[in-house]
């Protein structure tokens, strides 16, 4: 989820593979056609090459994943037509593409449509999502944004035009690191970071995952709501849910959101 790319994501993985190499990115870039000066695209590509080297993206689906929540939203009420920001391993676009009776559309920095299988009805853009989504207006009934909004340059912009594509009614499911867990506060309290991504993200040359920005649940609810976007529903995400539920603008340090365009 990120750009698919994006996010160090977090799913509890017990066998830890040997730390990315990052000096080796710069050979596969030129490989792929990517201008090492093209920062934007270098900023994502190299991301997404981390994740993908620690097997982050290949996790199976259970209840602490967090495609989880979504993938339960999309079995009661399937889209005609959806776009998702980013995209990961091929079992992920499986299986929301089972879960959608029209098209579903990537928007992607990265181009990887020859790494994966992708299902007939899946339509790749290759775009930066730091621009304008190459998407008519009011033209989809869902948009899937999981860990993507914390790495792209304008929050206002993105939740613009998350709106601005979606249908009235429809639906956006979006996922964000929250800077008020108990664990950044703790972090502060005693001189550190607050780390809303992996531990190692010094040693990758990776300022916190290459996230740019951090949210709390009321400034997200209030940055949706100036967009015509309605909070119905946020979510822990990993272990111990049911207690994470409980007071999440603490105890949660990631949280799906579930918006509904007015």
């Amino acid at each position: 989820m990120w750009p698919s790319s994006l996010g160090a994501l977090r799913f509890g993985l017990t066998d830890q593979p040997e730390k990315y190499d990052i000096s080796c990115s710069r050979n596969q870039w030129r490989k792929k056609g990517i201008r090492v000066s093209d920062a934007a695209t270098r900023f994502y590509q190299r991301n997404y090459d981390r994740v993908t080297a620690l097997g982050e993206l290949n996790t199976a689906v259970g209840p602490t994943h967090r495609y989880h929540r979504v993938l339960t939203y999309l079995d009661q009420e399937p889209p005609s037509d959806l776009l998702e920001l980013g995209y990961g391993h091929g079992h992920l676009v499986a299986a929301v593409a089972a879960r959608v009776r029209g098209k579903y559309n990537i928007i992607d920095i990265v181009d990887r449509r020859d790494e994966i299988a992708l299902p007939s009805n899946v339509v790749t853009h290759i775009s930066n999502l730091d621009n304008d989504f190459p998407i008519p207006s009011q033209s989809m009934d869902a948009v899937i944004a999981l860990m993507i909004v914390e790495h792209l340059y304008d929050p206002f912009h993105s939740f613009s035009e998350i709106a601005r594509i979606l249908r009235p009614g429809g639906k956006a499911y979006v996922n964000l690191p929250n800077i008020a867990s108990i664990r950044c506060r703790l972090e502060l309290l005693f001189g550190k970071m607050p780390v809303t991504s992996s531990g190692d993200w010094f040693e990758n040359r990776e300022w916190d995952g290459n996230h740019i920005h951090y949210f709390v649940i009321a400034d997200v609810k209030r940055l949706a709501a100036i967009y015509g976007l309605k909070m119905l529903a946020l979510h822990p995400v990993g272990k111990y849910g049911r207690v994470k539920a409980l007071w999440p603008s603490l105890l949660c340090h990631e949280i799906t959101f579930v918006f509904e365009r007015a």
